[in-house]
């Protein structure tokens, strides 16, 4: 029945819909980037799981779209995010939902809200999850993040008078990064959650913050796995996210409230969010070699108590050069496959 699952999805053609990070950058230049950091991982998922691949720009998309010249697509995969606006990154799984494609990770009511920081903490605000206090321009130090923008574009600390851009000014929680990566379990048939990922300087100085530079240099960052979740948190959690609709996968960010440097046998213990603070969820995370997605599935094989660990094992064991891409598309698509029924 495990490999019927895994069997059922080979052969179908998946669109990867991407979009220049910059419209200033020249195409050519600019494709040669997402070609190494996005696209090939997702292509290489692709012929994983033995589909077919359909690489394709989210200008022609649309406009052969429009035209009912779009080849034969059973999925899309939509990679519309990184620098879009807000108002526009809905704009592929609108096409593929008219188009009757099922769109991966999710549709555009998911992004909306979810991307939406704003709207995001409203709703984690009455899930009953810490989420910082908002400021206002009386205030004084704070953290503000845009609404629009992803990979932690934007993002600010420090004093701010006369607040009035577009986006969500809120106090400094001293402390350090969690991520909790979510996705789909194809033996459970239900969202679960993969081993949390705590980020942290070298320095462990509680008052850094994981910002666009840190990001993109990577250095000085450290990482550890939480194997074990607290039960209460992943139920907490796990119906936060079903809130957003998403069925395939997506990721939560948080921030751990910590008055002192960690010392370092913080992710010995199961995973709790009582000491954390909602930041924002992210329904269309990138998805690289050496991320908190990543990370989680490679951990997940080390504790065979996991609630994952049997749907992790049963899919390294099916494909040759298992990934977290393919992981992911495999899990996305039996997924959808399985609501549609």
């Amino acid at each position: 029945m495990k490999n019927s699952l895994l069997d059922s999805i080979k052969g179908k053609t998946i669109a990867l819909v991407y979009i220049f990070e910059k419209e200033e950058a020249k195409g050519f230049e600019h494709f040669l980037v997402w070609k190494d950091k996005i696209l090939t991982g997702w292509l290489n998922a692709i012929y994983e799981i033995e589909c077919l691949p359909f690489i394709i720009d989210v200008r022609t998309f649309m406009q052969k779209a429009s035209n009912y010249s779009l080849p034969h697509i059973d999925y899309v995969i939509n990679l519309n995010s990184g620098c879009t606006k807000l108002s526009t990154m809905g704009l592929v799984p609108s096409i593929c939902s008219f188009l009757n494609i099922p769109c991966i990770p999710c549709d555009s009511t998911a992004i909306l809200t979810t991307e939406h920081k704003k709207i995001s903490n409203y709703i984690a605000l009455g899930a009953n999850l810490q989420t910082p206090r908002v400021l206002d321009s009386m205030e004084n130090y704070g953290v503000y993040r845009p609404i629009n923008l992803g990979n932690s574009i934007g993002i600010e600390v420090g004093y701010f008078q006369n607040f009035n851009r577009d986006g969500i000014y809120q106090e400094f929680i001293p402390g350090y990064d969690v991520t909790l990566p979510l996705a789909f379990n194809f033996i459970t048939k239900k969202i679960d959650i993969l081993p949390p990922t705590l980020y942290f300087p070298e320095t462990r100085d509680e008052n850094w913050i994981y910002n666009e530079k840190i990001k993109e240099n990577d250095i000085g960052l450290k990482r550890y796995q939480f194997l074990e979740i607290d039960e209460s948190t992943k139920k907490e959690i796990i119906e936060f996210f079903k809130i957003f609709g998403i069925k395939t996968y997506g990721r939560i960010d948080a921030r751990l409230k910590c008055e002192n440097k960690l010392l370092g046998t913080e992710a010995e213990k199961p995973f709790s969010f009582k000491d954390c603070f909602f930041l924002e969820i992210n329904s269309m995370p990138t998805i690289e070699t050496d991320d908190g997605f990543d990370l989680a599935f490679k951990a997940v094989l080390s504790n065979k108590q996991h609630s994952f660990y049997e749907c992790v094992h049963e899919y390294i064991n099916y494909v040759k050069n298992p990934t977290i891409n393919g992981f992911l598309l495999a899990t996305s698509i039996i997924s959808l496959t399985t609501s549609m029924c």
